[in-house]
């Protein structure tokens, strides 16, 4: 068996709902493509109730891709408050060490979590803004995170395949995580410098290192700025109407 582009583009057209999801499908049958070159690629965790990663050279491999793909392109990445419960010897410190009030403890707790809950939902807000500025390219978005370490895929002038993981910050991956790419054809971008290495650095953005192919196409801090606040926006509107 192989796989089958015009099955595989049906499938994908049955489980996308509206037109924004609908002009998704090349990157989905791409992100096939390339799963269909090199199926160790594949990310998947098994279970007793399916013990067998799914293929795309099945048609029920592909649905169950699709799925993934576009379940998670439809979950929500509004920042949610978590519900677990602040450890209270971190009040007693802050009182001790920096005189802070029981009452500004708890304004900073609060305040913490939300921070915590913002920047958790930043990596995943970069993809959604690098997505909304090269769907049309060569580029294609590995929603779902079955594609194993990598963010986006594209081919270079010679029709070879680009593997490219996403990161927020220079420091937002352990040694472990960075090893993956050993031995790959993974390249690594990330958006943030986490510290000032260089004297007089005029922005501690990474922009205007894009890999090559991704240059061209108005990627800034600026831009990601002005999508975040208007998915956030979005978003908020969305949970609002629900409740």
């Amino acid at each position: 068996m192989s796989f089958n582009k015009k099955r595989a583009v049906q499938i994908a057209e049955e489980l996308s709902k509206n037109d924004d999801e609908k002009s998704l499908i090349p990157s989905f049958i791409e992100v096939c493509l390339f799963l269909s070159e090199f199926p160790s690629e594949l990310s998947w965790r098994t279970s007793k109730a399916n013990p067998v990663k799914p293929s795309v050279d099945t048609e029920d491999g592909v649905r169950i891709l699709a799925s993934r793909y576009f379940d998670s392109y439809r979950r929500s990445d509004f920042p949610v408050q978590p519900s677990t419960i602040p450890d209270e010897m971190v009040s007693v410190i802050m009182e001790n060490a920096y005189g802070y009030s029981k009452e500004e403890c708890q304004r900073i707790k609060l305040e913490h979590q939300h921070a915590m809950c913002a920047e958790n939902c930043v990596g995943n807000l970069l993809e959604r803004y690098l997505d909304s500025k090269l769907r049309d390219s060569h580029w294609s978005w590995c929603c779902g995170e079955f594609v194993k370490a990598v963010d986006f895929i594209g081919r270079n002038e010679k029709n070879e395949w680009i593997a490219l993981q996403i990161k927020n910050r220079d420091n937002s991956e352990n040694s472990s995580s960075s090893a993956i790419r050993d031995g790959t054809r993974i390249q690594k971008w990330f958006r943030s410098f986490s510290k000032d290495t260089t004297k007089g650095r005029s922005s501690f953005t990474n922009w205007d290192n894009l890999p090559s192919l991704m240059q061209g196409y108005d990627l800034n801090e600026n831009g990601f700025k002005l999508f975040v606040a208007n998915y956030i926006s979005s978003e908020k509107d969305k949970i609002n109407n629900k409740n």
